[in-house]
């Protein structure tokens, strides 16, 4: 490589990606780099599934500079490649980072963005590849990845993989899990953090570091998310608490993740609702975003967009509403 070219390579800010299945944990990671007080100037791209900006702006919470991509996944559609592309030169241009995280979709293939970005033109190219961190839960990574292309894809494409909720695992759970990884993936770094000020400062320092990543071969990553479907759904009448809860109650393995924020009937702040593997959480919103109606997002298998809307329309406390 000649000099000049080696140079403008140089200066290119470095371009983290961020994956994992739905609900593993990346928004949460991201949250504890935030926490520890990064020594770096960090700028995050956040690409939603569904039409609604949930992890950004919990993230903005945090951290003043997210560019949010909402309503597709950027592995695939190229109008939202576009969006990334010219999103990567905007934060740069406004904030001259250090370093770019971009946090993918759950179902996004990070070898394909990382494809994306190789064929732009030199004038376009503000990033280079800084290597691909999975996250994968520890209490749901070996169904997900039995059960899901897309989760053996990101965990196949990593450099580096994150192991998320440890203490929700068996000893004979983790070390069947670290053998699926060693099988799918024996060249990725395999790293945990525990919760607190210490594990959160050797998470930063772990996930900002600038790696060289693995070279790749491009595979054409022409392909189509099954039967995953994403319902983005906002509702401005307060709903009432028991019957929504025996509503989201009623769904199975069908529904692989589920978050937003909730106005309910005779409370004053919004509750922040999360389906992430298998757990839910359901409790009032700690954090300072303004919430004034209920915004959700459903993710799950072959979801019928009308039944929920419907549903939670049952759900709703009409006495008192605007008409």
């Amino acid at each position: 490589m000649n000099a000049p070219v080696e140079e403008a390579r140089r200066r290119r800010t470095p371009f983290v990606v961020l994956t994992g299945f739905l609900g593993a944990g990346k928004t949460s990671a991201i949250n504890r780099v935030l926490q520890s007080g990064p020594n770096k100037r960090v700028a995050f791209i956040v690409n939603e599934l569904g039409r609604i900006d949930i992890d950004a702006r919990l993230l903005r919470e945090r951290s003043g500079d997210v560019v949010e991509l909402a309503g597709g996944c950027v592995c695939h559609e190229v109008r939202t490649q576009e969006e990334l592309w010219e999103g990567l030169g905007e934060i740069i241009r406004r904030s001259n980072p250090d370093l770019v995280v971009l946090e993918t979709t759950g179902i996004a293939e990070p070898g394909a963005i990382l494809e994306g970005l190789s064929l732009l033109p030199d004038d376009r190219r503000h990033v280079r590849s800084a290597g691909v961190i999975t996250v994968v839960d520890v209490e749901v990574g070996l169904e997900q990845l039995e059960r899901f292309s897309e989760a053996r894809h990101q965990v196949q494409e990593a450099d580096r993989i994150l192991l998320s909720k440890l203490d929700r695992s068996s000893a004979s759970l983790l070390t069947s899990l670290h053998e699926k990884l060693q099988t799918m993936n024996p060249d990725a770094e395999r790293a945990a953090f525990p919760l607190g000020s210490e594990g959160d400062s050797a998470l930063a320092a772990w996930m900002l570091e600038e790696k060289t990543p693995r070279s790749r071969t491009p595979h054409g990553h022409a392909h189509a998310h099954g039967q995953l479907v994403a319902v983005s759904v906002a509702e401005d009448v307060p709903l009432v608490q028991g019957p929504l809860e025996s509503f989201l109650a009623q769904f199975g393995p069908e529904l692989v993740r589920l978050k937003g924020f909730v106005r309910l009937a005779d409370e004053s702040r919004p509750w922040f609702l999360e389906r992430a593997g298998a757990q839910t959480r359901f409790a009032p919103h700690q954090g300072s975003t303004s919430v004034s109606r209920t915004e959700l997002v459903f993710i799950g298998e072959g979801l019928d967009s009308a039944a929920i809307r419907r549903q939670l329309w049952a759900c709703r406390a009409e006495t008192g509403a605007a008409r």
